[in-house]
């Protein structure tokens, strides 16, 4: 019922409909568009998580790899479409995710959250990660981020 797609390149249509896909996930704050998403598909990782029947992703993960850490991978978006929301994707999604970045050899998995979302929060703690740091004012003044860090080492 549901499988993972990692796509190497976006067509002119999947540009346009991950931006829309973004600008749903993070209203305005942060979605990013096609001079972003290409480099990440080519250059990083871009998860796609699908369900038969459905065109678009359910779920997205970009991911990057640290420049300093090269062990590390850095998530740099993940959210699960709104319509997909409480249905126990984002775990299942996210555990994905984390296989495949076990299976490229990273140690390390790093992303940031804003302090004031619990739900990502909560997510993120039940698939192991903890709060290494507080940014203050890491997307600008009052975006304070909670950086998050998952050591893959051993597990």
């Amino acid at each position: 019922m549901y499988y993972v797609e990692v796509p190497k390149k976006l067509t002119p249509v999947e540009q346009k409909m991950m931006i829309e896909l973004e600008r749903d996930a993070f209203s305005g704050i942060g979605a990013v568009d096609e001079q972003t998403l290409v480099p990440i598909a080519r250059y990083g990782k871009m998860v796609w998580y699908r369900a038969e029947g459905d065109v678009r992703p359910i779920a997205v993960a970009e991911i990057m790899r640290s420049y300093d850490n090269p062990e590390t991978a850095y998530v740099f978006g993940y959210y699960v479409r709104s319509d997909w929301q409480g249905k126990g994707i984002g775990r299942r999604f996210l555990q994905e995710v984390i296989a495949l970045l076990r299976e490229d050899r990273f140690l390390n998995v790093t992303l940031t959250v804003n302090v004031e979302n619990k739900a990502a929060i909560a997510l993120y703690e039940r698939c192991g990660f903890v709060i290494k740091e507080t940014r203050p004012d890491e997307f600008g003044v009052g975006e304070n981020r909670y950086c998050m860090v998952l050591n893959l080492k051993g597990k």
